[in-house]
């Protein structure tokens, strides 16, 4: 979502659930407040944990910060329109498995309880985090179910700007099966879009505070 698809089925998540928070260890962090967005606070321990969680991918060029703040402010407005409608809890076997991916990235289990200490998390925060994304994953499916077709002509640039996309071991695949995958990912590509540009309204209707 370089904004484009922050919101999206990943991956990118939100605690701000601050009020049962651990406080990180003294000396480990100067904590502050960086924004508020729907009467939520957004600490820079936030961001860390995000960032050292692995809970956000930033983009290779820029500030990580700046941008793991932006996404963490988008996807509490999310989860704030989220809260409005009734929307089915994930399972604890959903949850778990979301964890384990956490736990992979991290390096394992004694990876993850050393650095949950030093982000001012638990184990239950960080699986509140996950349970969140997981909701606002149904959220989004039920919400944007699909996107438009692409045309012939969409489908034809497509293919023509992004070639190595359609090559198996240096072979280019059957044209059936190069417009197929042309049009899955020229698809979702709009979906993508569609949600983009529904983040970009909560924002500009939100009262929504950076600290400078």
């Amino acid at each position: 979502m370089a904004r484009r698809g922050r919101v999206m089925f990943v991956g990118a998540a939100l605690v701000l659930s601050l009020g049962a928070r651990q406080a990180p260890p003294t000396g480990d962090l100067v904590d502050r407040v960086l924004a508020v967005a729907a009467r939520q606070i957004v600490m820079l321990s936030d961001v860390r944990a995000f960032l050292e969680l692995g809970l956000v991918e930033p983009p290779a060029l820029g500030d990580p910060v700046a941008y793991t703040l932006t996404t963490l402010i988008e996807r509490q407005l999310v989860l704030d329109e989220v809260g409005r409608y009734v929307v089915q809890e994930p399972s604890r076997g959903d949850v778990d498995t979301r964890l384990g991916k956490v736990i992979d990235h991290v390096g394992g289990e004694r990876a993850l309880a050393a650095v949950l200490p030093g982000v001012g998390f638990t184990v239950d925060d960080l699986r509140r985090v996950l349970q969140d994304d997981l909701r606002i994953e149904r959220y989004l499916a039920r919400r944007f179910p699909g996107a438009r077709r692409p045309t012939e002509e969409e489908l034809s640039d497509y293919v023509r700007e992004h070639p190595d996309e359609f090559r198996t071991d240096g072979r280019r695949q059957t044209r059936e099966d190069v417009l197929q995958a042309a049009l899955d990912r020229l698809t979702q590509q709009f979906r993508q879009e569609s949600i983009d540009d529904w983040v970009t309204s909560l924002t500009l209707r939100a009262d929504v505070f950076r600290v400078p």
